[in-house]
């Protein structure tokens, strides 16, 4: 998990066990990506984890062979480069087969970056656009010709093949026409497991954008705030939104009918993940929190809501993040100035 504090933190699902990186960066961590050596000729297994940042740089961290121990893994070295001339909002590491990864950085200043895992800059384009908001790769794209979706704080959606950089070190990158299905910022981009594109967006919706009609929307969700986030649970069919006031939907992926609200936030969702049967959410109230999807618990989760009463006996979890009281203060107030500086910002992209 990025955090506001300038950590990196990671939690074993399984245990709840909770470690932290080294405090590195003074400002807000925005966003991660990961490379691992596992399984490649790396005798040593090594797991690059990489932060963007409020303070415009990246920062790498790199832990050492997995253990069984508590944390899984030690850090063996942090480093950081200036990547941005403002805030670095999203990264992505792509693999390409037979050759060097490549990380990709999008910032506040709408540049995209292209970077080898040590920080050597290997090209840029600029989509004409205030800010990234996210980038991801089109899991039907070729393996050798990587195919980058990325999605900006004016509305476009673009998507560009990723150059081969070691046989043109002036490679350009092509972008392709927008696509314009929103009204304004794009926060969030998901693929299915069908290679449509999910969306979510500053005008209160996310949307279904089909593959094979040119990325035509044939679904929208309507949602009372900024929608922040959307993710997709295949087998079971549900599209998950994250929404800034507080609650996170669950859709029927085929009707496009609301199910369940999860409720349990005390302030804006700002993250969905899924792992297996579970839905991570993270909120700028400084907390994580795991959600059923298994049919049983969330057909239990829709009569608890119906019947407020059937929780009376059920005390709500508590995670318990370990800070000192001095800690604590900190983050807090680092929270108020991110949410005051995230509110200006979204206030801009309305305009």
């Amino acid at each position: 998990m990025a955090g506001a504090a300038g950590t990196v933190t990671g939690i074993r699902l399984s245990t709840n066990e909770i470690f932290s990186t080294p405090r590195g960066p003074q400002a807000p961590v925005t966003s991660l990506s990961f490379f691992s050596s596992s399984g490649s000729n790396d005798p040593f297994d090594t797991l690059k984890v990489y932060a963007g940042c409020w303070d415009k740089s990246i920062w790498q961290y790199t832990f050492g062979r997995a253990t069984e121990s508590a944390a899984g893994r030690t850090v063996i070295d942090v480093k950081n480069w200036s990547a941005h001339s403002d805030f670095v909002k999203c990264l992505l590491v792509v693999h390409r087969p037979n050759k060097p990864p490549v990380l990709v950085s999008g910032g506040a200043d709408g540049t995209i970056c292209f970077w080898d895992l040590e920080g050597k800059k290997l090209g840029f384009v600029q989509p004409q656009c205030r800010g990234i908001e996210c980038l991801v790769t089109d899991p039907l794209s070729s393996d050798g010709s990587p195919i980058i979706f990325v999605s900006t704080s004016q509305r476009e959606i673009f998507y560009f093949v990723l150059p081969d950089f070691e046989s043109d070190t002036a490679a350009k990158v092509a972008l392709s026409e927008p696509i314009l299905v929103h009204d304004t910022s794009v926060y969030r981009l998901f693929f299915d497991g069908d290679g449509d594109l999910w969306t979510a967006s500053a005008d209160k919706t996310a949307k279904h954008l089909v593959r094979d009609e040119a990325w035509r929307s044939d679904t929208t969700l309507q949602h009372p705030d900024f929608v922040r986030d959307v993710v997709v649970h295949d087998q079971y069919g549900w599209v998950l939104t994250a929404c800034r006031d507080e609650e996170i939907r669950v859709w029927n992926r085929s009707t496009g009918d609301l199910y369940h609200v999860f409720t349990g936030h005390n302030e804006e969702v700002t993250g969905l993940a899924i792992s297996r049967n579970l839905l991570i959410s993270i909120s700028i109230d400084s907390t994580m929190r795991r959600w059923s999807l298994e049919p049983r618990a969330l057909q239990k989760a829709v009569e608890e809501a119906r019947n407020p009463k059937l929780l009376e006996q059920e005390p709500e979890p508590t995670m318990d993040l370990g800070l000192t009281a001095e800690e604590e203060a900190e983050l807090e107030a680092m929270m108020v100035s991110e949410e005051d500086e995230s509110l200006e910002r979204m206030a801009l992209d309305e305009q």
